[in-house]
């Protein structure tokens, strides 16, 4: 909570979106932001929405939509073609496509439901590894803020887990 409190990321009455892949990072994310919603004096709402690249044809977003059931948090899931739109681009950048389209899904989807917040599970050592890939491959110094606002949308992009390494993220018993 160091974070959302440091920066200011949650106001009353936000409309949060967080994006959950699936992964331990996102679990963990949509799992303390519940427990933060019951206990917090400032009112806020969040929802989930899952993009399914269409990697594979057997995606199933079932064991995702019950665990967001059980912590009362609406689930949604969208497909989107990023599978189709490597191959067009030949497997160039692959990581960087996914990502890009994922985010452009999401931050979309957000803006069309009425959401003022995008919650990415993006933590220190997701942070540090930005840094450096941003030195190698483009020479330049920076790495993504916890809290940023996207004028075009009207969004504001907020990463909770900002202090948090990965190691303790692996080591978190309510996700095993």
């Amino acid at each position: 909570c160091r974070a959302i409190i440091e920066f200011d990321m949650i106001a009353k009455d936000d409309k949060i979106l967080i994006g959950l892949s699936g992964g331990k990072d996102s679990l963990f994310l949509t799992y303390a932001l519940s427990i933060l919603r019951k206990r917090s004096a400032t009112p806020f709402e969040i929802s989930v929405l899952t993009i399914d690249p269409l990697f594979t044809d057997d995606f199933d977003p079932t064991p995702l939509a019950e665990f967001c059931a059980n912590l009362d948090i609406p689930f949604y899931t969208k497909k989107v073609d990023i599978a189709g739109i490597i191959e067009k681009n030949d497997g160039n950048d692959p990581c960087f496509t996914c990502a890009f389209f994922r985010r452009g899904a999401i931050n979309k989807f957000a803006v069309e439901n009425g959401f003022n917040k995008v919650a990415y599970a993006h933590h220190h050592d997701d942070a540090v590894e930005t840094f450096l890939m941003s030195i190698l491959y483009s020479g330049q110094i920076n790495t993504f803020l916890p809290t940023t606002y996207l004028d075009q949308s009207n969004l504001t992009v907020i990463r909770p887990l900002v202090y948090f390494r990965e190691f303790e993220l692996k080591e978190t018993p309510a996700l095993h």
